[in-house]
């Protein structure tokens, strides 16, 4: 199974009712020129490579309080309720222009690629994917309204054959993935939950589907806003260099 095929497994198994809608691109790590197609649920290579798009389901934001010891934030919270229907206004929109950008970590120790998706002159929603030279990869799902973050979603998996680390012509058979979701009014976060789930590659999505979910306690709230703020310069070559600071460690 290649890694695009993990990918897509873990964005269908993440469950929700909203449109279909592209997942963020998945990045290779591996040097452009392969002829390997970079995986998550939309595929888009590295330069050198073909592009193989995979449309998904995206994960629609779900209110922290499925579990019991959640943060006194419920489904009803007329907060959530807004950013929900804030986020299905956008996965239904059909006029979104995308731009894409695709940075290089120093020595080739990973890569990274920004989506944008831009309408009345603002930016709608980003989708950023950033892998190591290893098996370590995340993606990030931003959603803005009238210029400001307002729900971010964050996959961050990892890869190992057997134990050990996958590599690109043998993907690992055991997977895990950590997906945190932030709801934010004003900037600051509403609400932090987030989903653990670890396993065999085949069964991840169903895994992370059927995980509950947690309190997380927003330490990493900080550099999704800094991430969104970036993004939203567009495909300029500060953007890039913003982006290799917080994505290239």
């Amino acid at each position: 199974m290649n890694r695009s095929s993990i990918a897509l497994l873990v964005a269908v198994g993440i469950g929700c009712s909203s449109p279909s809608s592209t997942s963020p691109a998945r990045v290779s790590a591996a040097p452009a020129g392969t002829g390997r197609a970079p995986a998550p649920g939309a595929t888009t290579p590295p330069a050198g490579t073909s592009a193989v798009e995979s449309p998904t389901t995206a994960a629609a934001p779900q209110a922290a309080a499925d579990s019991a010891e959640g943060p006194e934030v419920s489904l009803d919270d007329p907060r959530i309720q807004k950013i929900r229907a804030l986020y299905q206004d956008i996965q239904a929109r059909k006029d979104l222009k995308r731009s894409e950008l695709r940075f290089e970590c120093a020595g080739g120790e990973g890569r990274g690629e920004l989506r944008l998706y831009q309408a009345d002159g603002a930016v709608q929603k980003a989708e950023i994917a950033a892998a190591d030279a290893g098996h370590g990869e995340s993606t990030y799902q931003l959603y803005y309204d009238q210029g400001q973050l307002v729900f971010a979603l964050h996959d961050d998996g990892s890869w190992a054959f057997d134990g050990t680390r996958g590599t690109p012509d043998k993907p690992a058979t055991t997977s895990s993935v950590t997906q945190r979701r932030y709801y934010l009014q004003e900037g600051e976060p509403v609400l932090c939950i987030k989903k653990q789930a670890k396993g065999p590659t085949e069964e991840l999505g169903p895994l992370l589907e059927q995980a509950p979910n947690r309190p997380d306690d927003c330490s990493r709230a900080k550099k999704i806003r800094e991430l969104a703020i970036t993004a939203m310069a567009g495909a300029k070559t500060k953007t890039k260099d913003e982006l290799k600071k917080l994505l290239c460690t």
